[in-house]
């Protein structure tokens, strides 16, 4: 069985990074001209932050350690100024459970989980480059979890969820939005559900 990756830099780090986007897109839009309403065509993006992981009905035996770090890749189509079409690929983090197995002792779970969703998008524009957005689409999660001491636990397994998303974004100029979004990704395995918080930068092409 595949070990999951335990390099993901922290949230910190992962926050550090998002605000770099934010800096060197503004920077780059300085000069711009005004930003102008959403043309159809394609765009691609970025978001970084934090999720939450939590294994769902077991009692006192929940999720422990820091809040884990998310990274966000994602492509979709706008179709009018309002509605669109996303796909996106989303690392999720490490999630960990603590149970106790049918002799009494206690078994530390690990895993990590990952989600490719796809959801249809609407913007609702509010003026001078801001925008509330939303989303509302399929998610399938997946949790890549080692084996433990206790055969009746496992976090790890396929689960596909309904995905529902908010969020809010600033056009810099016509091609960079400056972007913040929460998500909700339900189940990405029968035990483990997942929602994010990420800021980030999308460019339109």
């Amino acid at each position: 069985m595949k070990k999951p990756i335990r390099n993901l830099p922290s949230p910190q780090v992962l926050c550090a990074l998002a605000l770099a986007i934010g800096l060197v897109s503004i920077a780059h839009g300085a000069d711009a001209p005004a930003p102008a309403g959403d043309a159809p065509g394609p765009y691609v993006g970025i978001g970084l932050g934090l999720s939450k992981l939590g294994p769902r009905n077991e009692g006192k035996d929940g999720a422990h350690g820091e809040r884990p770090g998310v990274a966000k890749l994602y492509g979709g189509y706008r179709l009018t100024e309002t509605w669109g079409v996303e796909a996106g690929l989303v690392k999720l983090g490490h999630v960990h459970n603590d149970t106790t197995a049918m002799d009494g002792s206690r078994v530390h779970h690990n895993g990590e989980a990952h989600s490719l969703y796809l959801a249809g998008t609407g913007r609702l524009a509010l003026g001078h480059g801001f925008s509330l957005t939303g989303k509302a689409g399929a998610s399938f999660g997946r949790v890549s979890a080692k084996d433990s001491g206790d055969t009746n636990f496992t976090l790890g397994g396929n689960k596909a969820s309904p995905l529902l998303g908010i969020g809010a974004e600033y056009k810099v100029n016509r091609n960079i939005a400056l972007t913040f979004d929460l998500d909700g990704y339900g189940k990405v395995s029968d035990k483990v559900k997942a929602a994010t918080a990420t800021v980030g930068a999308r460019y339109s092409f």
